[in-house]
């Protein structure tokens, strides 16, 4: 009879510890969210991996794998965070967080293709409306020369993303290697509206000015030469003149070069400028730096 009522005690006592281990499995979820509400992030990714430890993988739901990432990630642990992302995309949970914050490490980590991967599964589960994701879907696009792709997302970001000068100077980069130059020309003015010393703009600008300004020199001697008319003779100064305006629209941003980088090659254009002003001691003093 006393053999029995053991047995019964150690019965109850197994079904109460059985009963008792979701429960605490449960607190422990329960705590880890608690934690992170008040800020101890340490505290809930602790929690966090002692829940994961302690329950069956069939039965961990992969919204928690997900916040448990996102927790990860706010306390700095980017290795984790990752890991449990994986598993809740092994559970085929996405949630809109979770892809960019997968973009935001794998920024950080400095790994452009899995970073390019999850901004655009971002899109292709999402939608395109978020404007950071678009502006560095465009960036990224821009870096790795896919002109194509990169110009869908310029017109996919909004205005204030569209004035940024890095952006700007992106959208220049690009424009030039699409040979739209009447495009680059505007872009080149808009950023110097904003930074005045910005190299690319200045370099951009300088050369089209001086560039307009040399072709037209060449066309219209070699048509003279071929035709020695008064009336060609005529054309030639007139063009000549506008080669004068061409090149001293071209000075001002080949000085502004010059004082950030000296050196051989703008020498050269300063050169073959003053050499058409007559200015014979400037060009002698640009030629100068023209020489190995």
């Amino acid at each position: 009879m006393r053999s029995g009522k053991i047995l019964i005690f150690i019965v109850t006592l197994y079904f109460l510890a059985a009963c008792s281990a979701p429960k605490v499995m449960t607190s422990m979820k329960t705590s880890a969210k608690e934690f992170e509400s008040h800020g101890n992030l340490d505290a809930a990714l602790n929690s966090w991996e002692q829940y994961f430890s302690q329950t069956s993988l069939d039965e961990i739901a992969a919204a928690d794998f997900a916040d448990a990432a996102k927790t990860a990630y706010r306390a700095g642990n980017l290795q984790k965070a990752v890991e449990w992302f994986d598993q809740a995309r092994y559970k085929n949970y996405a949630d809109a967080e979770m892809y960019e914050t997968l973009a935001e490490i794998f920024h950080k980590q400095d790994n452009l293709s899995k970073e390019l991967s999850a901004l655009e599964v971002y899109t292709e589960k999402f939608g395109k409306n978020n404007s950071d994701v678009n502006s560095r879907l465009f960036e990224i696009y821009a870096e790795i020369g896919e002109t194509q792709k990169a110009q869908t997302y310029w017109s996919l970001m909004n205005e204030v993303q569209r004035s940024r000068e890095d952006n700007l100077v992106r959208y220049l980069e690009l424009n030039k290697k699409m040979d739209n130059n009447v495009l680059a020309d505007s872009i080149a003015n808009e950023i110097i509206e904003l930074d005045p010393e910005q190299f690319e703009a200045l370099e951009w600008l300088a050369k089209k000015y001086y560039w307009e300004g040399q072709n037209r020199y060449n066309r219209e001697m070699k048509a003279y030469e071929q035709n020695k008319t008064r009336k060609q003779y005529r054309i030639l100064l007139e063009e000549l003149d506008k080669v004068t305006i061409d090149f001293k629209k071209a000075l001002p941003y080949l000085e502004k070069l010059w004082e950030q980088k000296p050196g051989k090659e703008y020498a050269a254009y300063f050169a073959n400028i003053y050499a058409r002003f007559g200015n014979e001691e400037k060009a002698n003093f640009y030629k100068k730096y023209t020489k190995d």
